[in-house]
């Protein structure tokens, strides 16, 4: 049995992932689960989107501070956090949750709507509190647009144009204002209100030093330098920073949207180190660059001046110079190749996937446009947007074929009327599977409907995929649900601190949850009934997949296959030439090898396949059904 130098710590090797979803203020509901878990585990991978970006973020700096020295002040500091939120602070006027939103010059108009919103329960009030919070954030244009309207009705004792004109003319000078609003500083502040950082007259801390604050005191380094990636890659007592995560790392990953290109992006992006012995033909990188002006309104003086110092200099790839952009181009932009992953600050990948739409400003990158033919190739701007546009919640990003350790994920959904338990977990593979409803149609009023239509298309568009995955057998079973009432979370920026403290408390509860179906009583005892039955729901997972694609894939191989070249044919063609994917020409020796394992393949499949064909080879019925299939490591 493996112990640890702290007998209050789990075992060194007894390890679990984590997957927190995003939800704005839902995050409250993370940093009590996480110290509970943490009592029975070690994180290896952690990751999450949006909210579950910070909360994943500061989960790996506690982890981090565990490893090198034994100490569980990290998670201690995070389990504080619920009641810390749900403090008065007098310099702000407002609780600390909402001071840590600030919006900037030019935006605070558009954020005090936002605010007069809040709480709003129904689309009509939703809609008559956005118009009451026009009038009074752009009220010299209502108070004008009134007294014209009286000195009309003045004039020419005419009361009810007067009235008209009046509202004709508040609509269009607030309207104009507005306008005027959003197509400049919201735009200028990168399609947000709020950039992260304090507007000039704050006296108080904004989301991301705050955040930065939290990460470096979880970490154990309040005073030293940003937290990288690299510093969770290195092994306890290594002097060097590994550039890639190796066994002993703890990995953390993120998601935001790159809108440019239309898709997400998992920070640290992957970086291949080519052999230095040859020039590579292949792009080494997904290559992003940055302008330290741009990025310098976005992050505390000493993250920008670290992003600044290990940032590397442009310059063309040697198979790419005269086709993509030149030196002197990018010198002209002032941009700056990103550092590299494992000098990457962990704050920037978190403020990246934070940038809500419209509340938060998207994060300003630049890449190469490779639509441009060559000779013509240049820098274009990306702009970084919530990871929860794209995935927000990523239950597969740590998923192998059968799992060593279990992945735990923690999701967020309204209450369920008529049901009384905020928190499930399924506890049987014959529970969980159902689906989730969306009850749109059931408001009473023809706008809330229409309301409840419109937010159900985002919400289906955003999360279809997540909510798919979610039903999946050896899924289902390790990700609890922690439902939400109406006042708590999401947009509720200024919750009270019983609805923050009722929050944390259900996420001690899904926590509990958790340990209480995996992780057995004692290190002496049996493994935990549900750990097990995931272990083997996953394996049979896995033979029912291969087993449904054995036979194409023998199919396929057989030289019988018709309008079809042999493999085999195809495999000796690469002898002595550069074959699709690949660098150099292929030796005798590595087509042989090619060969072998087309055999061997094949061979595997073809019992496979037989084995299937038997009577009731493996009975295991997958509730929903999954397919094994080639997508995106995203």
């Amino acid at each position: 049995m493996n112990t640890t130098a702290n007998s209050n710590q789990p075992p060194v090797d007894r390890y679990c992932d984590l997957i927190m979803k995003g939800g704005i203020t839902s995050g409250v509901v993370y940093p009590v689960a996480i110290n509970r878990l943490s009592r029975k585990y070690r994180f290896k991978s952690i990751g999450g989107t949006s909210a579950g970006a910070i909360a994943a973020a500061v989960t790996a700096a506690a982890e981090y501070q565990r490893r090198n020295n034994d100490s569980s002040s990290g998670f201690e500091r995070l389990a504080r956090l619920p009641d810390e939120l749900g403090q008065d602070i007098p310099e702000a006027g407002a609780r600390r949750l909402l001071s840590l939103f600030q919006p900037q010059d030019g935006t605070h108009r558009l954020f005090s709507v936002l605010v007069n919103v809040l709480n709003s329960r129904s689309t009509s009030s939703r809609i008559g509190n956005i118009v009451l919070g026009l009038l009074k954030a752009y009220w010299p244009a209502a108070l004008l647009s009134a007294l014209i309207a009286v000195a009309v009705g003045y004039l020419f004792a005419a009361w009810l144009a007067s009235l008209l004109l009046g509202v004709i003319l508040v609509f269009v000078s607030v309207g104009m204002w507005l306008y005027r609003d959003v197509a400049g500083p919201l735009v200028v502040n990168g399609f947000g209100m709020c950039n992260g950082m304090p507007g000039k007259a704050s006296r108080t801390e904004a989301i991301t030093p705050w955040l930065h604050r939290l990460i470096q005191e979880a970490a154990g380094r309040p005073n030293g330098a940003p937290l990288t990636f690299g510093d969770l890659w290195r092994p306890k007592g290594a002097t060097e920073t590994p550039k890639a995560p190796g066994e002993d790392a703890i990995v953390l990953k993120m998601f935001s949207t790159n809108l440019a290109h239309g898709r997400p992006y998992v920070f640290p992006l992957n970086e291949l180190v080519d052999n230095a012995d040859r020039e590579t033909s292949f792009r080494s990188s997904e290559r992003l660059f940055f302008n330290p002006d741009e990025l310098r309104p976005y992050l505390p003086q000493d993250v920008h001046k670290w992003l600044v110092d290990h940032a590397r200099n442009y310059t063309a790839e040697p198979h790419r110079k005269g086709k993509d952009p030149s030196d002197a181009r990018a010198k002209a932009l002032g941009l700056m190749e990103l550092p590299p992953p494992h000098e990457f600050p962990i704050l920037l990948a978190a403020r990246m996937s934070l940038s809500f739409p419209l509340l938060f400003s998207a994060v300003p990158l630049w890449a190469i446009n490779y639509d441009l033919p060559p000779g013509r190739r240049d820098f274009h701007r990306c702009w970084f947007s919530d990871g929860g546009v794209s995935s927000n919640f990523p239950m597969h990003l740590f998923d192998g074929l059968v799992p060593r350790w279990p992945t735990f994920g923690i999701t967020l959904e309204p209450e369920i009327e008529g049901r009384l338990n905020m928190i499930y977990l399924p506890q049987s593979y014959r529970e969980g599977y159902g689906e989730r409803w969306d009850l749109f149609d059931n408001k009473v009023d023809g706008i809330g409907r229409f309301g409840g239509f419109i937010g159900a298309l985002v919400s289906t568009m955003q999360n279809w995929s997540d909510n798919s995955l979610s039903r999946m057998p050896g899924f289902r079973d390790r990700v609890v649900r922690l439902r939400l009432k109406p006042n708590e979370g999401g947009m509720n920026l200024n919750m009270e601190p019983e609805n923050i403290e009722a929050m944390a408390t259900r996420g001690a509860e899904a926590a509990e949850a958790l340990l209480a179906r995996f992780s057995n009583a004692s290190e002496s005892c049996a493994q935990a009934t549900g750990w097990d039955e995931h272990r083997l729901v996953r394996l049979n997972v896995l033979l029912k997949m291969v087993e449904a694609r054995a036979a194409g894939v023998v199919h396929a191989l057989s030289p019988q296959c018709p309008h079809a070249t042999p493999i085999e044919t195809l495999i000796d063609a690469m002898l002595g030439t550069n074959a699709p994917g690949y660098e150099y020409p292929l030796a005798s020796e590595q087509v042989q090898n090619l060969r072998d394992l087309i055999n061997t393949l094949h061979s595997q499949m073809a019992t496979l396949d037989k084995i299937s064909h038997r009577p009731n080879p493996n009975p295991f019925v997958p509730l929903p059904s999954p397919e094994l299939r080639v997508r995106p490591p995203l």
